[in-house]
């Protein structure tokens, strides 16, 4: 068994493997892959879907693929998950496409005011507002993929399900890109916040503190609320389904804790304490979340 700190070389250069795909036909091999089924073709099949009738040509470009992203199998090309992935990085959309959406009824209420907030896109950025007290609820990146084969309320749903998911693993301290480790942190957010230029106007700078979580192996990094750690305890989960709230049937934008500054407080700094109160319909649950983010008591109040 290694260590953590084990060095773990690669099989290939990241910049050479990029470098692979600067002729299109290498692309164009891969995606006839994965088109077919149990995705595997013999030779022949391949240089036919491809339209390639210069032998050696296809042979040499299907070569620089053979071992790291394409294997030979039985007399059949099988496209290895270093070829799936670079076919995820394509079907994302985001190198490529740009979609729109202007502001439509979202899902849910406003945790404010109860009315029905909007949701729009734009610069791969989904954002879902309530105009009636103009508040930003959520905003974070969602792959233009995520609108393909899906209605638009389908979509929500899943820039929804997605960024709950993509939240708790990175506060949990994996990286959802890439699976590297991720370094969590709390950081002031007025002040940690104007140093980049994500977001024009960032939906949590009013809460006292957030998670700063950055990726130690690829380029993920991202500011989330410190409420959405509450979302990964079964324990407080299964508290707040006793008490009315079903944290499976409310949207991010519906949980209080995850949006309310007001639910947020800063009790030290060092080390880091922090107290997050979620209101239900019978009480108060009081997470404490201690320096490494972690959850350290919960308190049940009337």
């Amino acid at each position: 068994m290694t260590g953590a700190d084990d060095d773990f070389p690669a099989d290939i250069d990241p910049q050479d493997a990029f470098q692979l795909f600067s002729h299109e036909l290498r692309l164009e091999i891969l995606f006839a892959l994965w088109n077919a089924p149990d995705y595997a073709l013999p030779f022949s099949e391949i240089q036919a879907a491809v339209d390639e009738r210069d032998s050696g040509k296809f042979t040499y470009h299907l070569g620089k693929l053979t071992d790291h992203f394409v294997t030979e199998i039985d007399g059949q090309y099988v496209l290895q998950y270093a070829g799936h992935r670079v076919i995820d990085a394509i079907q994302s959309g985001v190198f490529h496409t740009a979609p729109t959406v202007s502001p439509t009824d979202a899902p849910g209420a406003c945790p404010h005011c109860g009315t029905t907030p909007t949701f729009e896109y734009a610069n791969h950025l989904a954002t879902v507002s309530c105009t009636e007290c103009e508040t930003k609820l959520i905003e974070y990146p969602f792959d233009p993929g995520g609108f393909q084969d899906r209605t638009l309320a389908a979509a929500i749903e899943a820039f929804d399900e997605r960024t709950k998911y993509k939240w708790q693993m990175a506060s949990g301290g994996i990286c959802l890109v890439c699976a590297g480790r991720i370094s969590v942190k709390y950081v002031r957010s007025p002040t940690e916040l104007d140093r980049h230029d994500r977001y024009t106007d960032f939906f949590a700078d009013d809460q006292p503190a957030v998670f700063h979580v950055s990726c130690q192996n690829c380029s993920f990094f991202s500011y989330i609320p410190v409420g959405v750690r509450l979302l990964g305890s079964p324990k407080v989960v299964g508290s707040l389904a006793r008490r009315g709230i079903d944290v499976t049937d409310q949207f991010l934008w519906e949980l209080p804790f995850v949006t309310d500054a007001d639910c947020v407080a800063v009790e030290e700094t060092d080390p880091w304490r922090v107290q997050v109160d979620a209101p239900t319909p019978t009480g108060t649950i009081a997470v404490t979340l201690g320096d490494d983010a972690d959850i350290t008591s919960i308190t049940e109040s009337l």
